[in-house]
């Protein structure tokens, strides 16, 4: 009678266990990784949204010839005339055609203006609000620099408006 090789049905039972442990573990750390990358994915996309709405901000404050504030609006003065609305949860940019969403928070909105009169076209010199980021408070601020002839300008049209 001559001998087959093949595996005893042990030999069978223990690499099945084995091979069953190993694919367990394997599940196991790609559900842990998958979740990291998840929570590195909503930081990342929060934080490059905040960024976002300071650079465009910013730029939006270098660009505009004259910004003014009147209830929870922003108006930029310029080319485009941009506009930005602060509501509770969120923050829209319109730029004629064009709306962004920011999914901000903001709260603590503070207006400085130029004159100290009750006008209500008077200039934002600084504007600042600070909102939730990554679960923290962040201060967002933003600061305008007038030249002579337009301060003389909007004196004067203040002087005709009285």
């Amino acid at each position: 009678m001559q001998k087959l090789k093949a595996f005893t049905l042990m030999e069978l039972l223990i690499g099945m266990i084995v091979s069953a442990i190993v694919i367990s573990f394997c599940y196991l750390s790609y559900g842990m990784i998958y979740k990291q990358f998840l929570n590195y994915k909503t930081v990342k996309q929060e934080l490059v949204e905040s960024m976002q709405f300071h650079s465009v901000l910013n730029r939006d404050f270098a660009d505009a010839q004259k910004v003014l504030f009147k209830e929870n609006e922003l108006t930029l003065v310029n080319a485009k005339n941009v506009s930005y609305n602060f509501e509770t949860e969120f923050v829209f940019r319109q730029a004629g055609e064009v709306v962004d969403t920011f999914f901000l928070n903001p709260v603590n909105i503070s207006v400085d203006y130029l004159m100290t009169e009750n006008n209500l076209s008077k200039p934002v010199v600084q504007f600042s609000f600070d909102a939730l980021v990554l679960g923290e408070q962040e201060h967002f601020l933003f600061s305008k620099r007038y030249d002579a002839e337009m301060i003389v300008n909007n004196e004067i049209q203040n002087l005709q408006e009285n």
